[in-house]
């Protein structure tokens, strides 16, 4: 049951994935509300402290939530950069609310 719960956590993000991808917001919607339910299944049923080859499973499964946290974070800047784009091409005068510090 364990790794059938990795399994499917793991097919739903490379699903979230292929939404970001896809930049859908209605299927990223979904990928992402499939995905929610599967990690408190895990949270409830604590499989991370039952042995090492199931940590070792969700380590490796954090390689697809840092790539999916990635586009989520690149798909924000990129909406956020539209935003004041337009903005200023209809003379708003609306500023970004924030300012990376490179």
């Amino acid at each position: 049951m364990t790794g059938d719960m990795i399994y499917r956590l793991e097919q739903g993000f490379a699903e979230l994935i292929d939404a970001l991808d896809g930049q859908d917001p209605e299927l990223i919607l979904q990928a992402a509300a499939m995905i929610r339910p599967m990690v408190k299944e895990i949270e409830e049923a604590g499989v991370w402290h039952e042995e090492t080859t199931i940590r070792s499973q969700l380590i490796t499964l954090s390689k697809l939530i840092e790539a999916a946290r990635y586009r989520v974070n690149k798909l924000t800047d990129i909406n956020q950069q539209r935003a004041i784009n337009l903005s200023r091409a209809l003379g708003t005068g609306v500023t970004q609310t924030y300012s990376k510090h490179r």
